[in-house]
């Protein structure tokens, strides 16, 4: 091998394992691997085709470098039972898809249009609950809701019923998933810990990470999804 394809190689794959071991690279910390990223464009395209090749996309956002699996992604994704075994109380694919809905309902409260540059700052816990429930309620009122469910892939039935079920709040108890409140705070920890969001249970607030913005903004850069699966729930707030 050539020296300086070897020295490249070591460099993208010394990036990609600091990445992998939950190390940050950025301006901040372990520059000197974020500078490589940036500076040489010789490691930039080794680190992403490396990563493609494991499945994985290179994000580079405010002066950081994150890494996100592909969609269906064998090797670093989630399957259902991984993720109800990850996230507390979450033991049904029906409670796991309300809380995907959930997530996908927080992402078009921080961006109120379908685009990357105009996310807001913080949102409410409360005010995240309540959007749920709007959404929810006009889903319910969509005629042919079956159709609609296989046109995107998502059992909307389902989790109408698992947020029906829930009562708005119970009294002097707190964690566990047996109402909206505990449901939602729920989900949001699991966010939190996964540094997609920063979470103030103080003020009860949500505020996105340079993480979540990145990925968000790659999204919108990389596909055409005005007609996707979040489109939808994003178009729910409209329908009267």
């Amino acid at each position: 091998m050539i020296s300086e394809t070897r020295e490249t190689l070591d460099d993208a794959l010394e990036i990609l394992k600091a990445i992998l071991q939950g190390e940050e690279v950025s301006k901040n910390k372990n520059s000197f691997l974020y500078e490589k990223y940036r500076y040489r464009s010789d490691v930039e395209d080794m680190l992403v085709h490396i990563a493609g090749k494991l499945e994985l996309r290179v994000y580079s956002g405010k002066d950081g470098l994150f890494l996100c699996p592909e969609a269906g992604s064998r090797l670093f994704g989630w399957t259902n039972e991984e993720l109800k075994k990850k996230i507390s109380y979450i033991y049904y694919n029906s409670e796991l898809y309300t809380g995907y809905f959930i997530i996908m309902t927080l992402i078009t409260m921080f961006y109120k249009e379908a685009y990357p540059d105009t996310p807001i700052a913080y949102i409410k816990i409360n005010d995240l609950i309540k959007e749920v429930s709007y959404k929810m309620d006009n889903i319910l009122k969509i005629e042919d809701l079956e159709a609609v469910s296989q046109e995107n892939q998502f059992d909307f039935e389902s989790i109408c019923k698992v947020w029906q079920r829930l009562p708005d709040a119970r009294e002097g108890v707190t964690g566990g998933k047996n109402d909206k409140i505990a449901f939602v705070e729920n989900i949001c920890k699991f966010l939190n810990n996964e540094k997609l969001i920063q979470l103030d249970m103080d003020q009860r607030n949500i505020y996105p990470t340079d993480r979540f913005k990145t990925i968000i903004w790659n999204y919108y850069e990389e596909r055409e999804n005005r007609k996707d699966l979040l489109a939808f729930v994003r178009d729910l707030e409209v329908k009267d």
